[in-house]
């Protein structure tokens, strides 16, 4: 009997009405609703979060909620922020596309699973696009079915960026037992399996031994990983994606010749605990996307306690390392508070405790000072805290230039917001437009490759030119 699953569809920063829910739905999200991200990660160990230093997020998301449920007038709203991706509880499935999704009136619902909402997102281009941009693999086309969660794709999108993490520290290893039985005898003997294989006496001796080996259980579910999604038509070019990736899959292949398709489940027993290793840090997070990609039709299907599952993108933080895909090229800096890289120190002398750093986006030259806001911004309106934010940043760069860049849905936009009292400068807007009403993917790819194109002439007019003017048209 196939079993009714409820998926309710939303986009970040947006707040839905879901006044036609069963009681029991709402139960099930209430479970996770406005409890702040670090606690739900804690405790749900099958919640991913993308990128998973959070704490070190200058947004604090980690702090914000994924979801807020409000009760107003009798009705239940449901609130996002900017956080996008799928989580579901029990048979209760939420997914978060972004606000710039392409929408249809679905009219087929796939088997088994139900709608609150009418209009539902077919694809979402953007996200889809951002990712690719970010994580640095080639995406064709899309082929989703109406109303799938496409949660997987999302999983195996970020194997190839993990698996180049982890295995840029080097190739795994640890100590195995291992069996032998020839004349080359290294370790303690196996009396048993000595007198039952070696007699009469032929010069063989059976032993054990451990030594250090690749073939091991956390190499072991890379490869199960490979393997399943290889057999994914419309998935598996990620793994040729680019040469690294390429010779990184063939290198585990390599190395873990005991594979065999029906010790998955054994594989993924000998991993259930997290993944810990002073210098090999970053298989932590290969493993965790490893066990969600085999086991995600368990998870989805089969979940019949409390815990909440799937993978969660930080918006902020996608939008402004695809910004960065763009800016880097025109000779923009980007420093990064996460890895302490970059940044500019506020005090001139170092005291005790002041070692203090401030991170700004993205830097020119140490003249121009531009911050990502994946938010709606008003066109003649910025926010106090912003203002202050960039007004703080050009202070201590001593730039001239500063400005904010943020995604619409209207045209491509300059703004000239004015000229500064004290020190001078001038602080602008630029808005990227993310096209809408798109028939494909690729059309979708080729206007937003020009909408970037217009963009990035704007931006660069700033080092050649100063205007009084309150805009700048975007051509």
């Amino acid at each position: 009997m196939t079993r009714l699953v409820m998926m309710i569809v939303t986009t970040d920063n947006t707040a839905l009405e879901l006044t036609a829910m069963d009681q029991v739905y709402k139960d099930n999200i209430s479970l996770i609703a406005n409890k702040n991200i670090s606690e739900l990660v804690k405790a749900n160990p099958d919640l991913l979060i993308f990128p998973d230093y959070l704490k070190d997020n200058e947004d604090d998301i980690a702090s914000e909620p994924i979801f807020e449920l409000t009760l107003s007038d009798s009705k239940i709203i449901l609130t996002t922020g900017n956080v996008m991706g799928f989580i579901g509880v029990q048979n209760t499935q939420l997914k978060i596309q972004s606000r710039f999704a392409q929408s249809v009136i679905d009219e087929a619902s796939d088997v088994g699973t139900v709608t609150n909402n009418q209009e539902a997102s077919i694809e979402d281009y953007f996200l889809h696009y951002m990712l690719q941009k970010v994580l640095c693999f080639n995406l064709f086309d899309l082929k989703h079915s109406r109303n799938q969660t496409n949660v997987f794709d999302f999983l195996v999108y970020l194997f190839p960026y993990l698996l180049k993490k982890a295995l840029s520290q080097g190739l795994y290893k640890e100590y195995q037992k291992k069996t032998y039985n020839d004349s080359n005898l290294k370790g303690a003997i196996d009396i048993k399996a000595h007198l039952q294989r070696n007699l009469p006496f032929r010069g063989s001796v059976a032993y054990r031994v451990r030594e250090h080996s690749f073939d091991n259980p956390l190499t072991q579910l890379i490869r199960h990983t490979i393997e399943l999604i290889k057999q994914k038509p419309n998935l598996r070019d990620v793994l040729h994606s680019d040469s690294e990736t390429l010779d990184f899959v063939n290198l585990i292949v390599q190395h873990t010749p005991s594979y065999h398709a029906r010790g998955q489940q054994t594989v993924i027993n000998a991993n259930r605990k997290p993944f810990v290793h002073p210098y090999f840090t970053e298989y932590s997070g290969l493993q965790k996307i490893c066990l969600q990609i085999l086991r995600h039709d368990g998870l989805k299907y089969a979940k019949n306690d409390d815990k909440a599952y799937g993978i969660l993108f930080d918006g902020a933080w996608i939008w402004e390392e695809y910004l960065n895909t763009l800016l880097r090229d025109i000779g923009f800096k980007h420093p990064t508070n996460n890895n302490r890289k970059g940044g500019i120190k506020v005090y001139a002398q170092k005291f005790s405790g002041n070692n203090v750093r401030r991170y700004p986006d993205f830097v020119k030259d140490n003249r121009i000072i531009l911050d990502a806001k994946y938010k709606r911004m008003k066109d003649n309106h910025i926010s106090r805290d912003d203002l202050n934010q960039i007004l703080s940043y050009l202070f201590l760069y001593r730039a001239n230039i500063g400005g904010y860049i943020a995604p619409t849905v209207d045209d491509n936009l300059a703004l000239n917001m004015g000229v500064l009292n004290g020190f001078g400068g001038s602080i602008h807007k630029f808005k990227l437009a993310i096209p809408q009403q798109v028939a494909s993917y690729q059309a979708f790819k080729t206007a937003i490759t020009e909408n970037e194109a217009k963009l990035i002439r704007a931006i660069e007019a700033l080092s050649f030119e100063q205007s009084d003017d309150d805009s700048l048209a975007i051509s």
